[in-house]
């Protein structure tokens, strides 16, 4: 029972706060999405520059070494059909 009033008065004090869907932003609320928008790109673009970071030493030297193994093959198919 005390869950469920507990429950009931968090919704309650969240629906009384939320403005209407076409309510429109203040300027200080504008401003903190913003910045934790900001925050969350660089965070992003610095975990993404690090993974690129491993992904270029690690996996594509050999999926470079896979496509030359590739095309060393057809080479040497091509040259097999070459009449002499």
């Amino acid at each position: 029972m005390r869950n469920q009033v507990a429950t009931m008065f968090c919704l309650c004090v969240l629906w009384a706060g939320c403005g209407g869907p076409g309510a429109p932003l203040d300027a200080n609320t504008r401003q903190q999405i913003d910045s934790t928008a900001a925050a969350q790109i660089r965070l992003a673009r610095t975990e993404l520059d690090s993974l690129c970071v491993v992904q270029r030493t690690t996996v594509l030297p050999r999926l470079v070494d896979s496509i030359k193994q590739k095309r060393l093959l057809e080479i040497e198919r091509q040259l097999r059909t070459v009449p002499k």
